[in-house]
């Protein structure tokens, strides 16, 4: 017994010896840990809306320092000690500037940040600062870093005259740091994987898939800028060639041209939670209403070629379908083709404006069209602001001047999370307490659920109020989603599945799209061929990356871009292309056989049902 007793303390003595000659880093480097800490925990505090995972990111700047740690205690004194010195001076520095941008600007380390900072002079700069010094967010700022500075100055110089945190004393405190680092290991190991993931990757559509959250510290977000930044130019030196040569398009028939051709692009819409597509609930009344006059053409197999809204934009607005060989940088923005051929181009945008508030994601959505390039090549008029609700978003249109030709591109908010930040109060319809048929769902999911449900009605009115505003008009609107959304449809999840392979399920209800095309009254009378083409076409396959060909069919531009086989309404339309989702996998394979084949084949009776009434006018 004696001898277990000695053994298992000698276990003990030695496991403790091993911790703490592992501990030793953070034992000698204390005030640098400790301080480093706090400037995180500034940063996290000051922004507002922390969007990471706080104890796992903890954890990896634990692991960081650690590292840095260990740097420290290898290196001769003096090169220790100037290094440490620099570190400092540049999470100081990094913190501080970011702080002041969230202060001002709510503003975080982005690749929109950067590209300002890039594009502005000397001059610029200056009279950046003398007009800020009088601000209270510079001072805020400034002394708030001062005071931690001054506290991690005199922590340093107490801890040198004292003694204090210095072998061999706390070293409790450094083995627990240390036990927790190794405890923590499976949280923060993926995050780490995925960090070094996103180094590796060539282009902005693979490089996207990490989730920005993962850089979790100033100086990690401005790494992931910088990196951002060098992606996107290669990605714009190739469209700027293509662009910069543009076969010169032109318009069949000027008696035949549209003078309003109206895009408008919607958000995560889910279209089982639409009354067009068979939804019990009451979502789309006035929608409804319209195709059951016959003036609304509703579209029942319409897929996105991605589930991520940057990447559909890539897509739809290159007139490189996903399927061709190379990447959507190989191809031309279809708007330069419209204003090229004459239309005046109005791009009006509740997402992607040209402005400084952007995250990672909204950057990588716009940057081929808020390049000054492409946005002189591409448009005439732009919106500067953005709104919470679609329906004041849409009074930018009265700052529009129309001409004879018009192509008008409005961008939603839509559906987009959170759900009850799209609509008001007064908009409220559907409670948690009209979902008692969804008995399998929590509280919180039915709350949820109702709140998409009212999203998707406002999101009615809004494009009702569309319609409206061109009904005076010879005008046609199509409207479609950029992707779609699950909704506690099929399974206790919500939002969308970035991860691979994309499943019969995911591919179902967040790549499916509603699409649908209004013909004004004066419209229908002009061009009764058009309407009678698009109705016809309703039930044909459909991608989104082919929307530029459709467009440009309508308008009649003829161009070398133009190919009339991925027009959805030409004779000579290819129903059987590949639907190639993210790139890769085949829509209509994946659905074949399956019960969201039949569901989409219901959803597609319930649309013809609406749409007999522009049949019966014949």
């Amino acid at each position: 017994m004696k001898s277990d007793r000695k053994t298992i303390q000698l276990l003990f003595t030695r496991s403790g010896n091993v911790i703490s000659f592992l501990a030793a880093p953070l034992r000698r480097n204390f005030v640098f840990v400790l301080f480093q800490f706090i400037l995180w925990i500034v940063c996290v505090w000051r922004q507002k809306h922390y969007e990471g995972e706080v104890g796992i990111h903890a954890a990896e700047l634990l692991v960081d320092i650690y590292l840095l740690c260990i740097i420290f205690n290898s290196l001769p004194r003096n090169v220790a000690k100037k290094f440490k010195g620099a570190l400092y001076a540049i999470t100081y520095l990094l913190a501080f500037v970011e702080i002041f941008l969230t202060e001002r600007f709510m503003m975080l380390y982005t690749p929109t940040t950067l590209l300002l900072l890039r594009e502005t002079t000397g001059q610029e700069t200056w009279e950046f600062f003398r007009a800020y010094l009088r601000g209270h967010a510079l001072w805020t700022t400034l002394g708030m870093f001062s005071a931690i500075g001054l506290l991690n100055y005199c922590t340093f110089r107490l801890s040198r005259a004292l003694g204090w945190l210095t072998p061999p004393k706390w070293p409790l405190a450094s083995s627990v740091l240390l036990l927790m680092l190794l405890l923590s290991i499976p949280s923060w190991s993926h995050e780490k994987k995925e960090m070094l993931h996103f180094f590796e990757q060539h282009s902005t559509a693979t490089a996207e898939k990490v989730k920005w959250q993962t850089f979790f510290t100033p100086g990690l977000r401005l790494l992931h800028s910088v990196r951002m930044l060098q992606l996107a130019d290669r990605d714009l030196r190739k469209l700027r060639l293509n662009m910069r040569h543009l076969d010169r398009p032109r318009l069949k028939n000027e008696g035949e041209v549209l003078p309003y051709l109206v895009l408008v692009i919607g958000e995560s819409y889910n279209k089982y939670h639409s009354e067009l597509y068979g939804y019990k609930r009451h979502t789309t009344p006035k929608q409804r209403l319209r195709a059951q006059k016959g003036e609304l053409a509703i579209f029942t197999n319409v897929v996105s070629p991605w589930n991520l809204t940057s990447n559909v934009f890539k897509n739809m607005f290159s007139t490189h379908s996903i399927d061709d060989e190379g990447t959507w940088c190989n191809g031309v923005l279809f708007p330069a083709l419209f204003k090229t051929a004459g239309y005046s181009v109005a791009f009006m945008t509740n997402q992607y404006p040209a402005i400084k508030r952007q995250s990672s994601i909204d950057y990588n959505g716009s940057f081929f069209l808020n390049d000054k390039e492409m946005d002189s090549l591409c448009f005439d008029f732009r919106n500067r602001y953005i709104y919470r609700y679609d329906r004041v978003f849409l009074h930018e249109y009265r700052h529009y001047v129309p001409t004879d030709r018009n192509l008008v591109i409005l961008h939603l908010y839509g559906q987009h999370q959170k759900y009850d930040y799209r609509f008001g109060k007064k908009d409220v319809y559907f409670t948690m307490d009209s979902l008692q048929d969804r008995k399998a769902l929590r509280p919180w999911m039915k709350q949820m659920l109702a709140d998409y449900d009212n999203a998707t009605r406002y999101n009615d009115d809004v494009i009702n109020r569309i319609y409206s505003l061109f009904s005076a008009e010879d005008a046609v609107v199509i409207y479609v989603s950029d992707h779609g959304e699950e909704v506690f449809d099929r399974s206790h999840t919500f939002g969308r599945t970035p991860a691979d392979p994309v499943t019969p399920l995911v591919a179902h209800y967040e790549f499916e799209a509603p699409m649908t095309i209004w013909f004004s009254h004066r419209c229908a009378q002009q061009h009764p061929e058009m309407v009678r083409r698009t109705f016809d076409a309703a039930h044909r396959p459909f991608m989104t990356d082919d929307l530029p060909h459709l467009l440009m069919g309508m308008a009649g531009i003829q161009s070398p871009y133009y190919r009339p086989n991925r027009d959805l309404l030409h004779k000579d339309y290819n129903s059987h292309r590949p639907r190639l989702l993210k790139g890769v996998a085949d829509y209509d394979s994946l659905l074949a056989g399956t019960p969201y084949e039949r569901e989409r084949r219901n959803a597609a009776s319930h649309a013809k049902h609406f749409m007999k009434n522009f049949y019966a006018k014949d």
